[in-house]
């Protein structure tokens, strides 16, 4: 088909010409041929006259054969220049929400460092989360050259728990998750800041849940309560937003044996936290 359509392009009108000249000639001849104008040139007449015209819509015919495959070309060229555009296009695009979402997470780390002080960080992507059933947690970037070590706090870029680490090597640190089976952490409820502990619990872990116990009998829980870090132990700095409170389990005689709580961080779209490696203890 390329072949063809090279061909015509260079050859189509020549050829169009020459059948025309033919067929015009052919016709001269049959009328030269004799000088008589009777039945015979008439006759010829006849012949000669639909084979012009015929020439006339063969070249016609080429001619639009020719336009078509210019203008396809053409379009073709033109069709292939958009798609680069596009693509070059769609490639500063690109660059400029990745620059947009590089200069929100300095925002953010520059918004963490004003309210606390205190705080000294160190910044890690998650490069992996090991699967399993018994137990969620998250490999980190850095470890112990970056002055990472086991018990220091991992939260967000919101100040929201995101867990603890609890091993540390050369280029990267494990952290378990605020809602892992095995995580313990001091929590005030409520208005009156009254003490609990968020004990991780298995079947709610499988649920992207915790659990809150060890309540008091004055301690007043309701669904919604937004948890925070007691900051007792100093494991944890305090005031850290753990989550919020989605269901309430009560004795028989109301008071109040547990309740589940959904983590305030989003755990499962997590890709950078930042490790508190110091902070002033408050007593």
């Amino acid at each position: 088909m390329n072949k063809f359509k090279d061909y015509m392009k260079k050859n189509g009108i020549r050829l169009g010409i020459v059948v025309v000249v033919v067929t015009l000639f052919y016709g001269f001849t049959v009328n030269q041929s004799n000088g008589d104008a009777g039945v015979v040139e008439d006759a010829a007449t006849a012949i000669t006259i639909p084979v012009k015209q015929g020439s006339a819509g063969l070249v016609g015919w080429l001619e639009g054969i020719y336009g078509y495959m210019f203008k396809y070309d053409s379009l073709a060229k033109e069709n292939e220049e958009l798609k680069i555009k596009l693509a070059e296009t769609e490639d500063r695009l690109r660059d400029a929400e990745d620059a947009e979402n590089e200069n929100e997470r300095l925002r953010e780390l520059l918004d963490l460092r004003e309210k606390h002080e205190d705080f000294i960080f160190e910044s890690a992507n998650i490069i992996d989360r090991p699967s399993s059933n018994w137990s969620v947690t998250y490999t980190l970037s850095k470890g112990g050259e970056s002055g990472i070590e086991v018990g220091d706090c991992v939260i967000d870029s919101e100040y929201n728990l995101v867990g603890q680490v609890t091993e540390v090597g050369t280029g990267w640190a494990t952290v378990r998750s605020v809602i892992d089976a095995d995580m313990r952490v001091g929590a005030l409820v409520g208005e009156g800041g009254n003490a609990a502990m968020i004990v991780g619990d298995f079947s709610l872990m499988q649920k992207g849940e915790t659990k809150l116990t060890y309540l008091t009998q004055e301690t007043q829980v309701l669904e919604e309560d937004v948890l925070i870090t007691s900051g007792k132990g100093g494991a944890f700095p305090k005031g850290l937003e753990i989550g919020t409170v989605s269901s309430v389990a009560t004795e028989a005689g109301g008071q109040v044996e547990y309740a589940t709580v959904t983590p305030s961080s989003n755990l499962g779209a997590l890709s950078e936290v930042f490790v508190i490696k110091d902070f002033n203890v408050v007593d």
